[in-house]
């Protein structure tokens, strides 16, 4: 997906949450010289992950920290960690199990800060049931099935802390179905994203067939810079379920297929190259 105007006001929101998150005192230092680069790497045909990992990184070093979301984060997992037994009861109780599993999934997706959606882990709490409810559209989940069906392999890219925690019961639906699992954390800290260290905490290393890292510090998937076993594992791949706006924007346009995105729209440019309105669930199958 490329970097586009309406990129730049959500990515600099960002950079200035969590500037906030670690000394309000750099604020100005660190916004100017995110501005700047913005203003040098956007370039027509720009990809909106790639930008984004560059301007990321430069404020971690300008902050002098590797995980500015480290708090956050924790705070995150703990919440899902309570939401997970009611979780579990919305998808044991439902006549799709899938399709409830991937809206649980999906609901956890809104554990992604700074971008002008909710500001803390316990608005969940308030709001889980009622995002469970609304259903998805686009709703792809009839093409999924279809895919799973016959499926043997499937690779599953994780996004956020908290978030893991509750794609477990959809884990559990595909292991059911008998198909070997290999889940993706990120390789590095970054924004909000679950690491190796979630993947013990939220328990879901012990649902997965394989766990791979991509490797990087990159906003979504970099596949040029993506370890060779990652690429394989998506290669072999009979379906790719990848969690998360960051995972669309990266990997839109390639030739990783076919790919079953679970996400919240929560960014206006996402949602209409998706096609759905903003802050929907998203259950969209690409083949």
């Amino acid at each position: 997906m490329r970097f586009s105007a309406e990129c730049a006001p959500c990515l600099l929101r960002r950079v200035l949450f969590q500037t906030r998150l670690v000394d309000p005192a750099l604020e100005d230092a660190v916004m100017m010289a995110c501005v700047r680069m913005v203003a040098e790497g956007w370039e027509p045909g720009t990809g909106s992950a790639a930008l984004a990992t560059k301007v990321h990184r430069l404020s971690y070093e300008l902050l002098g920290t590797k995980d500015p979301y480290a708090k956050l984060k924790a705070e995150a997992n703990q919440v899902a960690l309570s939401l997970l037994p009611r979780a579990e009861e919305l998808v044991h109780t439902s006549d799709d199990r899938l399709r409830t599993a991937c809206l649980v999934a999906i609901a956890g997706n809104v554990l992604d800060f700074g971008i002008g959606g909710i500001e803390g882990p316990q608005e969940l709490v308030h709001s889980f049931d009622g995002l469970v409810a609304q259903g998805a559209e686009p709703d792809d989940t009839g093409r999924m099935r279809a895919l799973l069906e016959g499926a043997k392999e499937v690779v599953y890219l994780f996004d956020n802390c908290g978030e893991i925690i509750l794609d477990l019961p959809l884990l559990r639906e595909l292991k059911g179905m008998g198909l070997k699992v290999t889940g993706v954390v990120k390789g590095e800290p970054i924004i909000t994203d679950a690491t190796w260290e979630d993947l013990a905490i939220s328990g879901a290393d012990r649902e997965l067939d394989a766990c791979l890292t991509t490797g990087t510090f990159a906003i979504g998937l970099d596949l040029e810079r993506a370890p060779a076993g990652l690429r394989d594992a998506l290669a072999r791949a009979d379906l790719v379920i990848a969690k998360g706006m960051a995972n669309f924007e990266a990997l839109a346009g390639t030739d990783v297929r076919p790919m079953a995105h679970l996400l919240r729209s929560k960014f206006e440019p996402v949602a209409k190259a998706i096609g759905a309105k903003r802050d929907r669930n998203v259950i969209k199958v690409i083949e």
